[in-house]
């Protein structure tokens, strides 16, 4: 779901076997970046991403 911010393009995320958080695209790196308590391998916010942007 993505959430209105002013400053990053942000998304809710939900998965199952975790809490929901957020994540964004930090333009200073040009990386996804992962709400900072959540435990989440690089890879699997590459494939939400994919999932996002790519319709299915």
């Amino acid at each position: 779901m993505k959430i209105q911010d002013d400053f990053h393009e942000t998304y809710a995320v939900v998965l199952d076997g975790y809490h929901s958080f957020c994540i964004w695209m930090d333009n200073k790196t040009e990386k996804w970046c992962a709400s900072k308590n959540v435990a989440i391998d690089p890879d699997a916010i590459d494939e939400i991403i994919n999932r996002i942007a790519l319709p299915a």
